[in-house]
C-alpha cells in the first residue's frame, strides 16, 4: 500500500501532471502510465499528453485508477472539478436511466405529455400544419425523459419532427440556447421543411457551409434560438469551432443518419462527434438503420450519447458483449432507444406487379453467351464450394447487367467498381461493340411502355435502376419519347454543395444543381414527370411520397435492404388519405424461361419476411450487411447457390 504525502494530481496546457516520490519506482503505475497513457518521466513523476481524448477524461482515468491502487490523491483546482464533474455525471447517468426504464417497463414517467404539448403550442408549434401522430409523442416525451436519446424509429416515421418537437420543448423551457444538427447533407432540406411548417418564422436555420473561413464566420453569427446544419465533414474539421460553440451555448447536439458513424475502429467523424458531444448539454442520435452491419455498429453511435462510455463500457468489453450476450446488451441500451415499428404508422398496402419482358433478339444472345461465359468459369472446378468461388470470382453481376442493358458490360461501373468485361470470346465482344447501334433493352422498352400510361394518366413516377450508366440511358429514352419533364439523381450529383464530400465526380457549373433542388423540381411540377435515380443515391433522407406514387424497377440486385429501402420513398408517412401505392418489376425471360431476374426475384422473396423484421419491426437487430456494395448485390452463397444450378440446368 503507498504510503506517505498524497499523489499531486493537476493540469499543465494540455497535459495531466502526476507528482509524487514514488509514482515511479511502483511497477503497476510505470505500467500504467508508460504503456498505456504513453506518459513522460519528469523529475517528479509523470506529464500525461491529452492526445485525442479531453483533458477531463484523462484526469479521472488516472485518479480512478490511482484510488483503486490505493495512492491518496492531492487535486489541483481544475482535475478536482474534472472529478467532481465525473462523479456527477455517473449520478446523473444512474437517475435518468432509471426514469427512463421506468418509462419503458409502466409508461409513466416525470415528463407529462399535456405539459409538453401546452409548452409547445405557447412556444409557437403550429399543430394545423404538423400535428404530432402518437407514436411521435410517444418518442417525444421518450427523449425528453432520457435526455440523450436514440431514436431508431423505421425509416419514413417522421423522425426529423419528433426530434424538432424535442428541440423546441427544450428551448421552451430554457435548457438549451441553440440546436446542432450533424448529418449528410440530404438531411439539410427535411430539417428546413419541418421547420418552416411546424415552427414558422420561431427558429432560424443556418447552413454551415463553405471555405473554412465562411464556416468560421458562421458558426460566430450563430445566435441564441438558431438551429445549425452541419455536414459529417465539416463537423470533423470544425470540431474545435464546435466545442467552442459549446462553451459559449447550451447546445442539443442531433446527429442524423448515425449509422454513418459506425465504424468500430479508427475513422475520423465518430471521435470527433465523441468530443463534440462531451461539450453538449443534450445529445440526440437519429437512425432507421443503427446496425447495417453488426451489433458493433452500436458503439461510436451510443458514445455519442454518453461519451464517457457509460453505456457501452470499454470497447473489447462491449465487442465481446455483441459475439456472446447481444440480448443482455441490447436490454442495457433499450432505456435510452426509442423505436417505432411501421405497422404503427397506418399505412395502406401497396401493390406489386411484376410484369415478364421478353429479351429481344442481340440482347438474348449476349446473354447467352454471358451464360457461356460462367458455364467456362465454373466448368473446372471440382466441389461445390470450388465452383462457388469460381462463379463469385467471375462476377454473377455480369448477368444482371446483360438482362438490364447489354451495354453496360462495355462500360466501368464506378459504384460497384467493376471494369467493362473482357471475354476471350470474340463473338460476345463484337456484338457489344455494336450493340448500342443495334436495338433498345427489352426492359427499357417495358419501362417506357409503363412510364407511358403514369404520364398519359398525369402522375409522377420514379425509375429505378442500380447501374449508373443506365440511368443516363433510361434519362435519354424518356427525354426522346415522353411529353413530361425527366429528373435525374444519381452518385454523381452532389447532396449539396460540397461535392467532394459525396464522392461525386467534378461538376461543372451547369451541372452543379443539388440532389434536393432536382428532387424539390420532380415534385413540385404541376402534372406528370419521371425520376430517374439508383437505390444507392436515394436510399436516405430522401421522400418522394408527397406527389409520386409509383415506382418501376428495370433491375434489381440481391441487397433486400436496399431494396426495401428504395420503396419507403413513395410508402411512408404523410401519404395523402386513399392514395394506392404501385410498385412495378420487370423480370427478363429468354427463350420463354427465366432468367437471372427471377432467381434475385425468388431471393428478395425469401429474404423479405426477415428484413422486413430487421427494417420495419420494434425489434433491434443487426442486419449483417457486407461493407462493399458489391457483395450484397451479388448476394450470398445461397443465392450463388441458386444461380449455379441455374447455370447447371438444375433449375427452370
Amino acid at each position: 500500500m503507498p504510503k506517505g504525502a498524497p499523489v499531486n494530481l493537476s493540469t499543465d496546457g494540455d497535459c495531466v501532471l502526476v507528482e509524487h516520490p514514488e509514482i515511479q519506482s511502483d511497477r503497476l503505475a510505470r505500467l500504467f502510465f508508460l504503456s498505456i497513457l504513453g506518459a513522460h518521466p519528469t523529475d517528479r513523476g509523470w506529464r500525461c499528453p491529452r492526445r485525442r481524448e479531453p483533458l477531463q477524461v484523462i484526469v479521472v482515468r488516472i485518479n480512478n485508477f490511482l484510488q483503486a491502487k490505493g495512492w491518496s490523491l492531492e487535486r489541483s483546482a481544475v482535475a478536482e472539478r474534472a472529478v467532481q464533474d465525473e462523479i456527477e455525471k455517473r449520478l446523473s447517468f444512474a437517475r435518468t436511466r432509471e426514469e427512463a426504464a421506468e418509462l419503458r417497463d409502466t409508461g409513466k414517467g416525470r415528463v407529462m405529455l399535456a405539459q409538453v404539448e401546452a409548452s409547445l403550442r405557447k412556444f409557437g408549434w403550429n399543430e394545423d400544419a404538423r400535428s404530432l401522430l402518437p407514436h411521435q409523442k410517444s418518442g417525444m416525451v421518450h427523449a425528453l425523459t432520457a435526455v440523450n436519446a436514440a431514436n431508431f424509429s423505421v425509416p419514413g416515421s417522421g423522425k426529423t419532427a419528433t426530434i424538432l418537437a424535442v428541440a423546441a420543448a427544450h428551448l421552451a423551457a430554457g435548457t438549451i440556447d441553440l440546436v446542432v444538427v450533424v448529418g449528410p447533407l440530404a438531411c439539410f432540406a427535411p430539417w428546413e421543411k419541418e421547420i418552416r411548417t411546424a415552427l414558422p418564422g420561431r427558429i432560424g436555420t443556418r447552413r454551415i457551409r463553405g471555405s473554412a473561413a465562411e464556416r468560421h464566420s458562421l458558426y460566430a453569427a450563430l445566435k441564441p434560438g438558431q438551429l445549425a446544419l452541419v455536414s459529417y465533414a465539416s463537423a470533423a474539421v470544425d470540431r474545435a469551432h464546435l466545442i467552442n460553440l459549446c462553451g459559449s451555448h447550451r447546445v442539443m447536439l442531433v446527429v442524423d443518419e448515425s449509422h454513418r458513424i459506425k465504424r468500430f475502429r479508427g475513422g475520423l467523424w465518430a471521435p470527433a462527434l465523441i468530443e463534440i458531444a462531451c461539450h453538449a448539454k443534450v445529445r440526440i442520435i437519429l437512425s432507421g438503420t443503427p446496425m447495417p452491419q453488426s451489433g458493433r455498429d452500436l458503439y461510436s453511435q451510443l458514445n455519442v450519447l454518453w461519451p464517457s462510455a457509460e453505456i457501452t463500457g470499454p470497447r473489447d468489453s462491449f465487442a465481446a458483449r455483441v459475439e456472446q450476450d447481444f440480448d443482455s446488451l441490447l436490454a442495457d441500451i433499450l432505456p435510452f432507444v426509442s423505436r417505432t415499428p411501421k405497422d404503427a404508422l397506418g399505412l395502406p398496402p401497396y401493390k406489386v406487379c411484376r410484369h415478364e419482358v421478353p429479351m429481344v433478339s442481340t440482347q438474348g444472345e449476349i446473354y447467352d453467351l454471358i451464360l457461356h461465359h460462367f458455364d467456362r468459369q465454373i466448368v473446372g472446378a471440382e466441389t461445390w464450394r470450388a465452383k462457388l468461388d469460381a462463379l463469385r470470382r467471375g462476377r454473377p453481376i455480369r448477368l444482371l447487367q446483360a438482362a438490364a442493358n447489354p451495354d453496360l458490360l462495355n462500360r466501368v461501373d464506378g459504384y460497384f467498381q467493376i471494369a467493362r468485361i473482357e471475354s476471350p470470346a470474340p463473338t460476345l465482344l463484337e456484338r457489344l461493340a455494336a450493340y448500342r447501334d443495334r436495338e433498345t433493352p427489352a426492359k427499357s422498352e417495358a419501362a417506357l411502355s409503363l412510364l407511358r400510361e403514369t404520364v398519359a394518366a398525369g402522375k409522377k413516377a420514379v425509375c429505378w435502376s442500380n447501374f449508373v450508366p443506365n440511368l443516363d440511358h433510361l434519362s435519354a429514352l424518356v427525354r426522346e419519347q415522353l411529353p413530361a419533364p425527366c429528373f435525374q439523381v444519381d452518385g454523381r450529383i452532389a447532396a449539396g454543395d460540397d461535392a467532394l464530400e459525396e464522392g461525386a465526380l467534378a461538376l461543372t457549373p451547369a451541372e452543379a444543381e443539388t440532389r434536393e433542388e432536382i428532387i424539390e423540381r420532380f415534385l413540385g411540377t404541376d402534372g406528370p414527370a419521371v425520376l430517374i435515380t439508383n437505390p444507392a443515391s436515394c436510399s436516405e433522407s430522401i421522400s418522394l411520397h408527397r406527389s409520386c406514387h409509383t415506382a418501376i424497377y428495370v433491375d434489381r440486385t440481391y441487397d433486400c435492404a436496399l431494396f426495401l429501402q428504395s420503396i419507403d420513398r413513395i410508402h411512408r408517412l404523410g401519404l395523402p388519405a386513399g392514395t394506392d401505392v404501385t410498385i412495378h418489376i420487370l423480370l427478363a425471360t429468354y427463350n420463354g424461361r427465366p432468367t437471372v431476374d427471377h432467381l434475385v426475384d425468388a431471393s428478395l422473396i425469401r429474404k423479405e419476411a426477415a428484413m422486413r423484421r430487421l427494417l420495419e419491426g420494434a425489434e433491434l437487430r443487426p442486419f449483417h450487411m457486407s461493407p462493399q456494395p458489391l457483395d450484397d448485390a451479388e448476394g450470398t452463397d445461397e443465392d450463388l447457390g441458386e444461380l449455379l444450378r441455374y447455370l447447371m440446368g438444375q433449375t427452370a
